[in-house]
This record gives structure tokens, C-alpha cells and sequence, in this order.
């Protein structure tokens, strides 16, 4: 009944607003290329840090349900309502059934699993396969000669790293905490075979894996970290400050006990606790460390991290005031009741790429020309600004620039004859900087006209509209 319970809860919750907010930031990139033919879309990927695993799940979606916002986010809005009946189970069999309830709720409550189950990426079916995959694994620690849970967390482990690169963290997961803890090692052998069977079957991707790895080896568009994000995420995964302060006191209660009984062999963490302190703390902090020299200590990232987070949040609450009832009761209700009431179902993702052209769909005048900065900005504006055009797969940009459209990243891409005839120019602009540093583009485009008007729309769009010098 509870596992069903979450399903419906989630479902009902996730699916009110999902349609609402638009279509922004990676969604527009990802189902345009999901559009894509399959050998065309595995030649894309070549040079993209996306494994292909969504996009083909999208493509196929796709062509049954459309492109519309409420379709295309459908399916990871499905996999995060999977998830929490998946996290109740972990904890159920391996923990507790209270654990498993804290843990199941304070996801289903979570913000931040909202955002991404209204956002047509992978990350729902990431934090869903990393679940799968924690749960066969301590399967296998429970019975390390079972044969079902073999099988199940090699599938799952493949299309864990075919989702998402980061997957290689959550194997990594598994053969550390088969390796230091003396309980968990009879898996160990297990584990080592599973993982032979995953990499033989990923071995066609790994020419493009390294590819990937060594492109972004020279640095990402995220800044480096700062001490306080260490907290600040923790942040994300809890609502609020208060809530995430209530958490972090309850982790440290949890863990004074056990320093204080720690002589006695009752109070022993078990091999699951164990794994699931590995779970969190390691990646957690190898990830922030390693941000120092390429920096990816961003929150969706870390997906994977949060769930692990949750079930220590659950046997925090069980494992330091679980044999007194009522001080059980009302912890955990703080705890639920803090996610609950801090609860957003219809968070707002403060991008509006659809105001944004209809803005420039009101000042531009048969030709005028208009610049889209930086490039990969044409998928979005085109899917606002002409359905027909974003579903013309591979003719998107002859589409545009028949239109005098032309999404640009450098000064130099800009047509000189446009600048010399054109009597009034628009500018589109999000985050130019991290293409066009000193924003080259529109000082060449100021150089040459007059008489700016700006318009400023929530997030980070500018829209400016020129006129000739006379």
C-alpha cells in the first residue's frame, strides 16, 4: 500500500504545473537533437557531454506524444514518481520501514526534485537508476550468491552510465564500499564480475567518453566552488535554511551517539549504513574537491548524492531516537512537516524565452534583422517563435536565416552587408560571456547604430533594439 501511496502522491503533486513553465535553459537543445534520426543523433552526441540513453528514450517519445511542453516532460516527470517508491523500498528492507518513509517523503517534498521533474533531462532517470542500482547492490551484500540481483544490477549499472556520465561515480560507490568494509566484502568478487559484464557492454562508447573527458578536461562554463557550497547545496536538497539546519543537527546527533556507544557492539553501524555514509560523503566531497581544478559541484550533479541524503535524514531520526516512539513521531513529523509546508508545486524556473519573443516579434518590421547571442539560444527562440521551423529537423537555421534570423557567438559570424544596410538591428542575449567575453558582439553592433533601447526579462535575457546612426 505505502509504495502505491507515493506513487499517487507524486503523480498528483508533479503533474499539476507541469506544463506550466517554459520550455528553457538544456530542455530546448535536447528535444530538438531527440528529433533526430538514430545514426544522426549518435554523431551529435560525439561532440556533446550528453551519453545517449535519454535522447533516444525522448526520440521514440517523441514521435508518439509530440513536442509540446506537458509531453516531452512527461516521461522524467514518470521516472522521479518512480523514485520514491524505490527509495521506500531501500529503506523498508535494508534500514527500516520508518527510514524508508522519512527518506520517501522528504523526496517526494523536495524542491529540487520538483525542478527537475518539470525539466525534459535526464536527471529524474539518473537519481531513478542510481536507486535501482544502491538497491540490488545491497541485495547482493545481503546474498552475495543470488543470481537475480546479479543480473539486475548489471542492467541497471548500464543504463546508469549510458544516462549519465556521473553513473561511473555510483559503480565507483559500490566497489569502495566493497573494498574497506570487512561486511560487505563477500559482494566484492560479485561486484567485480557485474562490472567486467558493464564495461564490455560500453565499450562502443568509450571512445566518445574519453573524447568527452578530455574536452572538458580544459574547463567547464561552472565557476569554481566556494567553502559555503558545501552547505549551500545541502540547501537545494532541503527546501530551506531552516529545514536544511534542522537536518544537519539531526546528522549530528547521530553521530554523537555513536561516538558516545560506539564500545558497544549493538550499537555498531550495519554494512548498509556504512555503504550508505560512502554513498554520500565520498562522492559529495570528491566532487567539491575536484571542482577546485575542473570545476562540476553543481546541483544537478550531484542528483545521485541526494537520495543517499534523504536515507541518512530517515536513520539519523531512527538510529539516535527510534526506541523512544514518540520522540520518533514527532521528529519525523518536523521532518516531513518541514519539507511539506516549504513545498513549491508550482515552482517557477524564471526563464521566459516565450515573452522574449514575442517581445522581438512585436519590434521586428519584415527584414529587420535580428542576432541571437549566444548561438545555441536558437533552439529555444525557435521553438516559441516557430514550432514548424524547430520540428524541420537539420534545416533550423536555413529556416532562421531566411528569416533574418542568425544566431551568432562571435562578432566576425555577424554579415557585413547587414550592418552596412540595415536601418534597425535586434539584439537577443543570455550569458553572451561565456561565448563572447568582452561581448564583442554588441559593441560591434553599438558601434554602428544608435539610439538603444533595452529590454531586461528575468533570468539573464536581454533584448536590445537598434537604429542607424544618421
Amino acid at each position: 500500500m505505502v509504495p502505491a501511496g507515493l506513487i499517487f502522491l507524486n503523480f498528483i503533486l508533479k503533474i499539476i504545473f507541469l506544463g506550466r513553465r517554459d520550455i528553457a535553459m538544456d530542455e530546448p537543445f535536447t528535444i530538438y537533437y531527440s528529433q533526430a534520426g538514430i545514426s544522426s543523433l549518435f554523431e551529435i552526441l560525439k561532440t556533446e557531454n550528453n551519453p545517449p540513453l535519454f535522447f533516444l528514450l525522448l526520440h521514440f517519445w517523441i514521435k508518439v506524444f509530440g513536442i509540446s511542453a506537458f509531453s516531452v516532460r512527461f516521461l522524467p516527470f514518470l521516472f522521479s514518481t518512480l523514485t520514491a517508491p524505490v527509495i521506500f523500498l531501500t529503506g523498508k528492507r535494508f534500514f527500516s520501514v520508518g527510514s524508508g518513509i522519512v527518506a520517501s517523503l522528504v523526496f517526494t517534498f523536495s524542491n529540487y526534485h520538483l525542478a527537475f521533474s518539470h525539466e525534459a533531462r535526464v536527471y529524474p532517470l539518473f537519481a531513478l537508476l542510481t536507486c535501482l542500482s544502491m538497491y540490488f547492490f545491497f541485495s547482493l551484500i545481503q546474498n552475495p550468491g543470488k543470481k537475480t540481483p546479479f543480473y539486475l544490477l548489471t542492467l541497471i549499472n548500464v543504463l546508469l552510465i549510458y544516462a549519465h556520465f556521473f553513473g561511473f561515480f555510483v559503480i565507483g560507490i559500490q566497489l569502495l564500499s566493497g573494498l574497506i568494509f570487512p561486511d560487505t566484502r563477500k559482494a566484492v568478487k560479485v561486484c567485480l564480475q557485474a562490472l567486467v559484464v558493464t564495461l564490455l557492454f560500453y565499450l562502443p562508447y568509450f571512445p566518445f567518453f574519453f573524447s568527452r573527458f578530455f574536452a572538458s578536461s580544459g574547463g567547464t562554463w561552472v565557476p569554481p566552488p566556494v567553502i559555503s557550497d558545501l552547505y549551500t547545496m545541502v540547501w537545494r536538497f532541503s527546501n530551506v535554511p531552516v529545514v536544511t539546519v534542522f537536518f544537519l543537527v539531526l546528522l549530528t546527533a547521530a553521530l554523537v551517539k555513536y561516538l558516545i556507544v560506539k564500545g558497544n557492539p549493538s550499537e555498531h553501524p550495519s554494512p548498509y549504513q556504512k555503504v550508505l555514509l560512502v554513498w554520500f560523503f565520498v562522492p559529495y566531497l570528491a566532487i567539491f574537491l575536484l571542482s577546485f581544478r575542473l570545476p562540476m559541484f553543481l546541483d544537478r550533479y550531484l542528483v545521485f548524492t541526494s537520495i543517499a541524503f534523504y536515507l541518512l535524514v530517515g536513520q539519523a531520526v531512527i538510529y539516535t531516537w527510534g526506541s523512544r516512539k514518540i520522540v520518533f513521531y514527532v521528529l519525523s513529523g518536523l521532518v516531513v512537516g518541514g519539507m511539506l509546508l516549504t513545498f513549491k508545486p508550482n515552482l517557477d524556473n524564471h526563464r521566459r524565452p516565450k515573452e522574449v519573443v514575442e517581445i522581438i516579434q512585436g519590434m521586428k518590421r519584415g527584414n529587420t534583422p535580428v542576432f541571437i547571442c549566444p548561438e545555441w539560444l536558437e533552439h529555444g527562440f525557435t521553438y516559441y517563435y516557430n514550432p514548424v521551423y524547430f520540428k524541420d529537423y537539420g534545416k533550423l537555421r536555413l529556416n532562421l536565416q531566411n528569416n533574418s534570423i542568425f544566431p551568432v557567438s562571435h562578432p566576425d559570424e555577424i554579415p557585413q552587408s547587414i550592418m552596412e544596410t540595415a536601418t534597425s538591428v535586434i539584439l537577443l542575449e543570455e550569458w553572451p560571456e561565456i561565448v563572447d567575453k568582452n561581448n564583442e558582439v554588441l559593441k560591434k553592433i553599438s558601434d554602428r547604430f544608435n539610439d538603444c533601447r533595452e529590454i531586461k526579462i528575468p533570468e539573464a535575457y536581454r533584448v536590445y533594439y537598434f537604429s542607424r546612426k544618421k
